[in-house]
């Protein structure tokens, strides 16, 4: 039996399944009873003891206290709601989310619940990706237990040409989210990889539904390495993982949270126009030297600037200013390039 798709597939009353909710009640309170769950989602005391029973199977250390009821003294590191919720004190970001144990794509599914109505600050979560996509249509795989394949659903009230600014504001989010758990030192190579010790953290993915003159939705998508010890060859000198960083094993729980309690710190900055200042101080592009790839032609030169709208300014090496709005850039000393 897929225990997973059990807590996906099983609803209570109120959409949600049996075992969240148990797993909820075990994560606010100390000691919960097995009368108590019973009264409280309207089961038996069996069905209550076979949903402890599954989650001790799935890793939570769950210890029965004698004629009291049941404590959780551990969990695992699992893309399950409730602990992704539990603390998290949030206003709008993550106050729906959805978890899957293997999916294709997060962003896939995240823009057909747009197109039903889901609302702002919605989250789709994968254990695993088999299907995820990077920018220019490249594929970005997400290894079961090992990974964050991530989408956040926002519903900005701006013209469509402003939309590249939520690009900057989604790297940021995402790298301070991993300072906040990890205090390493992650960097922004332009317009949205997230990187650190000169290697590739996170991929960041943002596809937007809207008509000429008003935003729909926009779906930011985000593939955050973990606890990945190695990688594809085709990757394996440009790509790094959390746990490679730091040397210990990182909550992917955590990293969660704090990403979305930064994705509402820059949707205020956005709105307060200090996005840019932040952007900018954590750029690992600005003032480097950098190699091009643009529509039909490849140029070396200067990283100087990073305009609001996101466009990157490249003085040539023949002293001409170029602005980049889209294309491939290298960055000197990141990734490979030298």
């Amino acid at each position: 039996m897929n225990l997973n798709n059990c807590v996906l597939q099983i609803p209570n009353m109120n959409g949600r399944t049996i075992m969240e909710e148990v797993l909820r009640s075990l994560l606010t309170e100390n000691i919960v009873s097995g009368e108590k769950l019973s009264q409280m989602l309207g089961v038996s005391r069996t069905a209550v003891w076979k949903q402890v029973t599954a989650l001790r199977e799935r890793g939570f250390n769950i210890e029965a206290v004698g004629r009291q009821g049941y404590r959780l003294v551990s969990s695992p590191d699992l893309m399950l709601s409730p602990l992704i919720e539990n603390g998290l004190n949030t206003e709008w970001a993550g106050k729906h989310i959805i978890c899957f144990e293997s999916i294709d794509s997060t962003n896939r599914v995240l823009r057909q619940k747009a197109q039903q109505g889901a609302e702002h600050g919605t989250v789709v979560l994968a254990d695993e990706q088999t299907g995820g996509r990077g920018r220019r249509g490249r594929g970005w795989l997400t290894p079961k237990g090992s990974a964050i394949a991530m989408s956040l659903l926002l519903r900005p009230e701006m013209h469509p040409s402003r939309v590249p600014i939520l690009s900057l504001g989604t790297s940021v989010a995402v790298a301070k989210g991993i300072s906040a758990v990890t205090g390493l030192p992650v960097q922004i190579k332009w317009p949205n990889d997230i990187v650190c010790s000169g290697k590739k953290l996170c991929g960041i993915l943002l596809e937007m539904d809207a008509n000429e003159q008003h935003v729909e939705s926009v779906v930011a998508g985000a593939g955050i390495n973990v606890h990945q010890k190695e990688f594809p060859d085709e990757i394996s000198a440009t790509a790094t993982s959390l746990d490679l960083l730091t040397g210990k094993t990182v909550s992917r729980t955590e990293i969660i949270k704090a990403v979305l309690r930064a994705a509402e710190e820059t949707e205020q900055m956005i709105r307060n126009g200090t996005l840019m200042e932040t952007y900018c101080s954590m750029s690992a592009t600005i003032g480097r030297a950098v190699s091009v790839q643009a529509v039909g032609e490849t140029f070396t030169g200067h990283a100087e600037s990073i305009h609001p709208d996101g466009v990157l300014v490249v003085r040539t090496e023949s002293g001409e200013l170029r602005e980049v709005m889209a294309g491939d850039v290298s960055v000197r000393g990141l990734m490979g390039y030298v």
